[in-house]
């Protein structure tokens, strides 16, 4: 866990408050909120996911899996916040939001929604470093 904080600081090496100057900044910057929201999604998509599986009567060892990775997700969610200087009532209502939002759509069909942050999710928890290597790719597409 605290690999991904290290590398944010690598990555981001100024502080919020001070002017982007160069690209590197701007793509670390971009990296950085970007992961963040994967790691809201993930955290509500875990936790709508062990609920609906507690809803379902499935295996106590699935639903506290689905908990474990939900925990995780929000409290990266929560440190890279706090690097992007974000509030925690901001955060908490993002979340929350989020959450809602997830829990709309597992009851219209949570099929697709598994299909669509499943595999992203499980990745983002198991191996940062893909997905931040993804953002960085887009960040300097994005970014001139």
């Amino acid at each position: 866990m605290k690999k991904l904080l290290y590398l944010s600081i690598i990555f981001y090496p100024l502080s919020l408050f001070s002017v982007e100057k160069t690209k590197e900044e701007k793509v670390a910057k971009y990296i950085i909120e970007n992961i963040q929201k994967d790691y809201v999604a993930c955290y509500s998509f875990y936790k709508v996911s062990a609920e609906s599986f507690k809803r379902a009567g499935n295996e106590k060892k699935i639903i506290e899996g689905l908990e474990k990775s939900a925990d995780v997700s929000l409290k990266f969610n929560h440190d890279l916040g706090e690097v992007l200087s974000f509030k925690p009532e901001v955060m908490a209502q993002t979340t929350k939001n989020q959450v809602e939002k997830f829990t709309k759509m597992a009851k219209n069909d949570f099929s697709a929604l598994a299909k669509e942050y499943g595999l992203l999710c499980k990745n983002l928890i198991e191996d940062q470093k893909q997905r931040i290597d993804y953002w960085e790719k887009k960040g300097n597409q994005k970014i001139k």
